[in-house]
């Protein structure tokens, strides 16, 4: 019953999407791997979009909570409970994160298996009048081969048919670092863009000890060290991974991107001019 509900509502449609993308953009699975990669995260717009708005209501909520904090050191239990009141008046959901990250958690499975297949040539799910469209009658075969790279392939197996530093094994090590670079560049540009700042907390010119910082201030430095041990986690998959799903990972990463630079555009404005103002002071 699940696999039945999982194939007809999400596996079969974007098998069917891509195939179409494949055969318009001249049977090149790359492209296709990146336009279905854009369209299904224009998708996941709204979710971001609801996401983006409780993260500034919650900001806005910020100087109340240190307040609170403050006035109800002594006496965690009514700090809790002032707090609670606080979320309720904006209509923070704690389970609300789920809403967002299920949906992204759904979307990755469904190109992991779609991809997988399709670079095997297995296409059970196509229409059957896709198919009569696609191949007129006969067999369907894909081109796996986009610019320097043959989609079905990883790092790992080609370097252990050519070696390690071998010119054809490079090209997807290349393309596993440029995961890493493309997510490492995204949370910073998305963090700057937002004004998220991740500065040392000093107290008599001496850092904070680790039991002083506050909560928002172990966010911020939790949220500094993912930005940098997320990169490397997903360079290690993507040197295992076939490089269609590379090429995937670096597309939605831009994506998200752009995504929150348009949701809330006069913020990011200033942010990007606050980087280029950064860069020409550096520069000087």
């Amino acid at each position: 019953m699940l696999s039945i509900i999982w194939n007809n509502i999400f596996y079969f449609p974007v098998l069917n999407l891509l195939l179409i993308f494949h055969n318009l953009l001249f049977d090149n699975l790359g492209w296709a791997i990146i336009i279905v990669a854009i369209i299904l995260r224009l998708l996941l717009l709204p979710l971001i979009k609801n996401q983006t708005e409780m993260t500034r209501k919650m900001a806005s909520l910020k100087p109340q909570i240190d307040a609170l904090q403050k006035k109800y050191k002594n006496n965690p239990e009514k700090l809790s409970q002032e707090q609670i009141k606080l979320y309720r008046k904006v209509g923070y959901n704690p389970l609300g994160c789920l809403v967002t990250f299920i949906p992204q958690l759904l979307v990755l499975s469904v190109l992991m298996q779609v991809i997988r297949n399709v670079t095997n040539n297995n296409l059970d799910g196509i229409y059957p009048f896709l198919q009569s469209w696609l191949s007129d009658g006969g067999s369907l075969s894909i081109n796996t081969k986009f610019l320097f790279w043959d989609l079905t392939r990883s790092y790992s197996d080609v370097s252990a048919e050519f070696g390690k530093f071998a010119i054809e094994s490079l090209l997807y090590l290349f393309l596993a670092i440029l995961v890493g670079f493309s997510q490492y560049l995204t949370s910073k540009f998305t963090q700057n863009i937002q004004g998220i700042e991740n500065k040392e907390v000093k107290k008599g010119g001496k850092k904070k000890k680790e039991e002083d910082l506050s909560a928002d201030e172990m966010q911020k430095q939790m949220s500094k060290s993912f930005m940098y041990v997320l990169p490397f986690t997903t360079v290690f998959i993507a040197i295992n991974a076939p490089a269609a799903l590379t090429l995937y990972w670096i597309v939605q990463s831009f994506m998200l991107a752009i995504q929150y630079m348009v949701l809330d555009w006069d913020k990011s404005k200033k942010g990007v001019q606050n980087l280029l103002t950064k860069n020409k002071d550096l520069k000087k």
